[in-house]
């Protein structure tokens, strides 16, 4: 609900995968090793791929080049299992837990994100990503040193934009929607009281809440069994939130579902260098208008 302060560029959320945002120093020997390292296993193993400009080498394994492609903004939905380059197993934990990414945040590994965008629906890919592309100067394990080329093993289930997130969510958990407005906004009264008095702007509003995105089984932000006073109509919360709190009478409870335009927006939110809200978050409020003065 608060609009929180953002002075933290490019925060890490997604764990392993979490780009470590370094300049790449062009003279550093590693990173010419790693070209030759990739050139020489993408030989070995004829996986007759092709390189990108950035250095990252990548082979589609599985083609559907009927699927749709990533674009900004939308959740990825993808599984993984990284190698190194004596094809010993890094990471497996996320082959069959997949991860779901806002893609073009640029807070995964650079070589990553990449390879993702050059997928389709359904594809699967075989990535050879560089150090200066990956984890850098970074060891993750005994199997990956600092400054080692990383093979992942990557499947793109699917990319949503927030409307189809939203529709699924709600289709998922089974939610009938009781109104929606041009903003997107999707209101589901859980609670009625017709003879309760309608807000208006300026107006002081007693209020329980809890926030969360659609994703996340815990809440970013709630008054728990607490109540919070609000003014209506000064701007000083999301547009989404205001306008959900609106739309109640006293005495009623509500849940709000709404895109990322009237919510937390490209930005997201942070607190203690890591996202809490993501950019391009479609979210759900529970809310509760205890009275309005």
């Amino acid at each position: 609900m608060r609009t929180f302060q953002l002075t933290i560029i490019g925060a890490l959320f997604v764990g392993g995968l979490a780009s470590c945002m370094q300049q790449v120093d062009s003279t550093n020997a590693n990173y010419d090793q790693n070209d030759a390292q990739i050139q020489t296993y993408a030989s070995a193993k004829q996986l007759g791929g092709q390189l990108t400009s950035t250095g990252l080498y990548y082979k589609i394994t599985v083609a559907n080049p009927t699927g749709r492609t990533p674009k900004v903004g939308e959740e990825v939905e993808f599984t993984y299992k990284s190698y190194n380059l004596q094809d010993v197993l890094v990471d497996s934990t996320k082959a069959n837990l997949p991860v779901y990414y806002p893609f073009g945040l640029q807070s995964i590994l650079a070589g990553l994100e990449e390879g993702l965008g050059l997928m389709h629906e359904g594809e699967k890919a075989t990535l050879l990503i560089p150090s200066y592309l990956g984890y850098g100067d970074q060891a993750v394990n005994a199997n990956l040193p600092a400054y080692s080329v990383v093979r992942f093993d990557v499947q793109l289930n699917r990319t949503r934009t927030e409307t189809e997130q939203i529709n699924d969510y709600i289709a998922r958990n089974n939610l009938v929607i009781t109104d929606s407005s041009a903003t997107g906004l999707k209101f589901i009264k859980t609670q009625d009281n017709p003879a309760g008095r309608q807000p208006g702007l300026g107006q002081t509003l007693t209020i329980r809440y809890k926030g969360k995105m659609l994703r996340s089984a815990s809440a970013f932000d709630s008054t728990g069994t607490s109540t919070v006073d609000v003014v209506l109509g000064q701007n000083r919360f999301i547009k989404g939130f205001e306008e959900g709190l609106s739309r109640l009478r006293e005495g009623e409870k509500a849940t709000v579902i709404f895109p990322s335009a009237i919510g937390y927006s490209t930005q997201g939110a942070v607190s203690a260098n890591r996202y809490i809200v993501t950019p391009y978050a479609p979210l759900r409020f529970d809310l509760e208008l205890v009275s309005a003065k």
